[in-house]
């Protein structure tokens, strides 16, 4: 029937439309056949055997007679999709295979997290598991904006356009292999012509790990940034200093996992009801309270009970770990990247005055960043030791030429309004587009700006850029000329735009003083990727870079990553829009306790300025003291 060939074709489709239904063995006895058929054209351990090696798993996971047998087929398979050697095209990294791995890898994960009390390796396990999932989330964004970086390198750039082109030709090889299994006898390809695609398949394959290796070899920052290894909890325990713990959070369509890691090694690790949904409301809920610097005193009150009631479902179980701890290195994804950890309360608040409530950041230091992997590259930059000139600044921005600066500061920092609302037939977010000379100038940002260098002790003649001088252009030359290799802290006071805030901005990015040559005023992410930095702190002040959608959270670990990438320790960044009075109290006193304490950590720098703040009666709001984050590292 010519009909009903194209669909006979589609095993991966009607494997999971059995899954679905409850025909578990139906669907094991479907991807069995599948797996079978893959080794025999790839060879038992190739990128793509181990795709369907695991959804195979997936269907013995259903079958409570077979259940164990899934677990020694999903280590396989796992281990065959995430090992250094690992080898994937477009073929499987095309949005439904990759949804599907992320699935295959929470199946497994729920199974671990089913088997703590009968094996005493499982929580070790699941912990390089979530991680990565985290490394995941963003790292489709991450690759494309890396590759394109990767072309302006010397040496890098050759390598990466001879891999691309081999990993193009094995997607369209891959493809037209797979097809054969399904076609009828007189659609089929020669016998010779499928083995010399197999026989091109293996010399395309060996030309890539070729490649690998070398990229491995000769630029292993880029490597890593790619193709992150999730860290075990021996790894981080390992780097943890006195007073440190480290908890990952991953939430989950089911459940969310919650692991702990102190320095003796000990993981402790739980699995909250909560589900990936719940979380988003209650952040959602928690945010409509704080993004609200505009109303200043007529601020609602804030929402403490969905507040504590995160830290009651996340944290609480991991009091033994915390206790005795001054700093909490937090991973999250997902909705809990849009909000900082500050803000959550430990125990139930009803009382009036918002500056006594039991905030987090009272008992502990927080820092935050988007997954385990990334952390530990961190903190192997942090061995080099940072530049030694103290500040290079962009401020006040003029977004149109000939620009006039406004006589009154305006009070809070805002450029798009309307992230959150969502289109339900296209699942992406609608904002409000703006021409970009229309963007609100920050006039109130050249005070901070010059307050931070006076801080600073930094040449202001020199140092710092504002107006018209604040352009894309003097960022780059800054790079190309090493001046910002030599900066401790690196300020960029202006808005932060995220994919569709402007007609066809497709990445996120800083918006820079418009240029009268005609050139993008845009610094992107991919800009920043290609920047040489050794900084200490990377600070984006007036950037509202988090909102109620999940692809906000992406774009802001998108574009920290990639300053990470360029070389900082640390992204100060902000969450919702800001006052600028508070906010300047906050950036200045965070950087005079660093400057002034010399053994102090950027985190409880920033910490101390919290309270600070939050103890001023016109401040106590957590709208005012807590928008700021220190995404990255949060020591010395």
């Amino acid at each position: 029937n010519d009909r009903a060939k194209p669909v006979a074709r589609m095993v991966e489709l009607r494997g999971h439309m059995l899954l679905h239904t409850g025909r578990a063995a139906e669907a094991a006895s479907i991807f069995q056949g599948s797996l079978t058929w893959a080794s025999d054209q790839f060879g038992p351990d190739h990128y793509f055997t181990s795709y369907t090696r695991g959804l195979f798993a997936m269907a013995l996971a259903q079958q409570d007679a077979r259940r164990q047998e899934a677990v020694p087929e999903f280590e396989r398979a796992i281990r065959g999709m995430t090992a250094p050697s690992a080898l994937s095209s477009q073929f499987e990294e095309n949005p439904f295979r990759l949804g599907i791995k992320n699935v295959i890898f929470q199946t497994y994960l729920r199974m671990l997290s089913d088997m703590q009390s009968q094996r005493q390796d499982t929580a070790a396990q699941a912990f390089v598991l979530s991680g990565h999932l985290m490394s995941s989330s963003v790292q489709q964004a991450i690759s494309e904006a890396a590759a394109r970086s990767a072309i302006k390198q010397p040496g890098l750039g050759e390598i990466a356009r001879l891999d691309q082109d081999a990993k193009s030709e094995l997607a369209s090889l891959y493809a037209y292999i797979t097809s054969q299994s399904g076609e009828g006898q007189s659609a089929r390809l020669h016998p010779d012509v499928v083995n010399a695609m197999r026989e091109r398949v293996k010399e395309l394959e060996n030309l890539r790990r070729d490649y690998k290796a070398r990229i491995q070899r000769e630029f292993p920052d880029y490597f890593q940034l790619l193709q992150p290894q999730a860290p075990s909890p021996a790894d981080v325990a390992r780097l943890l200093k006195p007073g440190e713990v480290f908890v990952s959070i991953l939430p989950t369509e089911e459940e969310t996992y919650v692991f702990a890691i102190t320095r003796d090694g000990r993981v402790r690790f739980h699995r909250s009801a909560l589900k990936q949904l719940e979380i988003d409301r209650l952040v959602k809920s928690v945010r409509t309270t704080l993004d609200v610097a505009d109303l200043g005193s007529r601020a609602p009150r804030f929402r403490f009970s969905e507040s504590h009631q995160l830290y009651r479902e996340l944290l609480a179980p991991l009091e033994e770990a915390l206790a005795g701890q001054e700093h909490l290195i937090v991973a999250t994804t997902g909705a809990l990247g849009q909000l900082p950890f500050a803000v959550l309360v430990r125990k139930p608040w009803t009382g009036t005055q918002d500056s006594q409530a039991p905030w987090l950041i009272r008992d502990l230091a927080i820092s935050h960043i988007t997954s385990p992997s990334a952390w530990m590259a961190l903190k192997r930059l942090g061995q080099t030791p940072a530049g030694r000139t103290p500040l290079m600044a962009w401020g006040d921005p003029a977004y149109a030429a000939g620009q006039r600066m406004a006589a009154v500061s305006q009070k809070v920092r805002s450029v798009v309004t309307s992230r959150a609302i969502r289109n339900t037939d296209l699942d992406k977010p609608v904002v409000d587009q703006v021409r970009y000379a229309e963007l609100p100038p920050l006039p109130e940002t050249r005070e901070e700006v010059l307050a931070l260098a006076k801080v600073l002790q930094a040449n202001v003649q020199s140092d710092v850029l504002l107006g018209a001088q604040a352009t894309r252009e003097s960022v780059l030359q800054a790079s190309e000329n090493n001046s910002l290799r030599d900066r401790q802290v690196i300020v960029f006071a202006t808005h932060g735009l995220l994919p569709g805030d402007l007609p066809g901005l497709e990445q996120p990015a800083l918006a820079m003083a418009g240029a009268t040559s005609g050139a993008s005023p845009l610094l992107t992410l991919e800009d920043v990727m290609g920047l040489r930095l050794n900084a200490d702190w990377v600070v984006l002040s007036a950037c509202n870079t988090a909102g109620a959608d999940g692809k906000v959270e992406e774009a802001l670990s998108g574009l920290a990553r990639g300053f990470f990438y360029a070389g900082s320790r640390s992204l100060l960044v902000t969450h919702w829009s800001v006052e600028s009075d508070s906010a300047m109290q906050l950036t200045t006193k965070t950087f005079d306790a660093y400057h002034q304490q010399s053994q102090l950590g950027r985190a409880q720098a920033l910490r101390q300025a919290m309270l600070a703040v939050m103890n001023m009666p016109s401040y106590a709001h957590p709208t005012f003291w807590g928008p700021y984050a220190l995404v990255g590292e949060g020591g010395r």
